[in-house]
């Protein structure tokens, strides 16, 4: 019995042994998985760095490209404000001009018309001298005869 034992407890040693290599084995494999997935957490976290810097460098080019084209616009529209400041001058200018051209022209209209009136009114003048004139010398013409 003792043998028999024995042989058992050697039976449940091999046993409790193959059990204690296998949960070792277990472990190396679990320990080697968890070096693996921590070596891929650091590779995966280099690479979203890596994509974050990326990232960072294309908005900041983008950012300053429509910065300049945004400056570019702010510029051709201030030339454009410009121009258009100088056009409305220009015409402010040339409506005075205009203005003052009407002005003239009614002034020469209202020159003229009172020319003709003058020089009508001469002509009056001369012809009722004429009359005058002419009646004087009827007139003195029959206290003559």
């Amino acid at each position: 019995m003792i043998q028999l034992l024995s042989s058992e407890m050697t039976v449940l040693f091999c046993v409790m042994i193959m059990h204690v290599r296998g949960f070792l084995l277990g472990k190396e494999t679990n320990e080697a998985t968890v070096t693996h997935l921590r070596q891929d957490l650091a590779a995966h976290r280099a690479h979203m760095q890596t994509l974050a810097n990326r990232l960072d460098r294309v908005a900041f080019e983008v950012e300053s490209k429509y910065h300049l084209e945004l400056q570019d616009l702010k510029d051709c529209l201030m030339v454009e404000q410009e121009e258009k400041n100088e056009l409305n001058k220009k015409l402010q200018g040339l409506e005075k001009e205009l203005l003052i051209s009407k002005t003239k022209r009614v002034e020469q209209q209202q020159d003229l018309a009172s020319s003709r009136l003058v020089e009508t009114l001469k002509q009056k003048i001369m012809k009722l001298r004429k009359e005058n004139e002419i009646l004087k010398r009827k007139l003195s013409h029959s206290e003559e005869g």
